[in-house]
Parts: structure tokens; C-alpha cells; sequence
């Protein structure tokens, strides 16, 4: 995040405030310096609450749209054998690097097996279940069913 003269600063015209992380540009008056450095302030709590919000535990299983991080429905086809329907996971572990597995949906009800696929994310990531994060893992079923 920084407070530049824009164009340049040997010939300003107007006080550019940027921020890439939030994806924000602003443009103040030169004579609004004081009003830049206080939307800059602004700026870097709305980072920092960013930052926090995006470290809480359930931020760490599910994406902003709401589906599970690393978790895909797919079918299986393989030569000289059965095709077959399985949740595939494959997380980032916070001190083993990525691990990848996958939970058959052979032989078993749906329910069953995305429970699995929860109670391993939740392993993986070394997190306990919550409310919050049973309510999320229900509202978030019906992408995978």
C-alpha cells in the first residue's frame, strides 16, 4: 500500500493511494494530503482485518464462494479397470506440504462418504469441528451430491 504523487513527482497533479492486496486505487486533490493519509489509515486497518479474517480456521477450509478448498466430485477412468465415482481431496497441510487422497463413493451413501471427506479435511488441517463449521460443511453438500 503506498501514497504516490501521480503523474510523477517532480510534476504532480493529483495523490494516487493504492492498495493491490485489497484492489483499490483512489485519487485525491494535492491540497487533500491530510485526507489521503487518513484514507491510507483506512486502507491498511481494512488490510490488517483482512488479514485476520482470512487466518480464522473456517476461512482455511472454504473459499469465498462458499465450496470446500480441495474438495472435487469425480469420475475415475482407468484402463483395464471398473470406472468409479469418488470425493477427491487434496489440501495443503500446515506442516507436511500437500496430501492428496481420495474416498470411493462405491458401496456407500453419499452422507457417509462426505462425512469422510469432512472429518479428513478437518485432520489434515488439524482443526476441530465447530457449529460454524457444520453449518458450512451442510450448506455446502448440495455442490457436491
Amino acid at each position: 500500500m503506498t501514497l504516490m504523487y501521480h503523474p510523477n513527482k517532480q510534476n504532480p497533479q493529483r495523490i494516487r493511494v493504492q492498495d493491490k492486496v485489497l484492489g483499490i486505487q483512489t485519487y485525491f486533490k494535492l491540497e487533500d494530503e491530510a485526507a489521503a493519509r487518513a484514507y491510507e489509515q483506512e486502507l491498511r486497518e481494512k488490510r490488517k482485518f483482512r488479514h485476520l479474517r482470512q487466518s480464522l480456521p473456517i476461512n482455511r477450509i472454504f473459499k469465498e464462494d462458499g465450496s470446500v478448498r480441495g474438495l472435487k466430485r469425480l469420475t475415475r477412468n482407468r484402463p483395464n479397470r471398473a470406472s468409479y465415482e469418488c470425493l477427491s481431496i487434496q489440501v495443503t497441510t500446515p506442516d507436511q506440504g500437500q496430501k492428496r487422497t481420495e474416498i470411493m463413493l462405491k458401496g456407500k451413501k453419499f452422507d457417509e462418504a462426505y462425512r469422510q471427506a469432512q472429518d479428513k479435511i478437518l485432520e489434515l488441517l488439524q482443526l476441530e469441528r465447530t457449529p460454524e463449521i457444520s453449518i458450512m460443511f451442510a450448506k455446502t453438500k448440495r455442490l457436491y451430491w
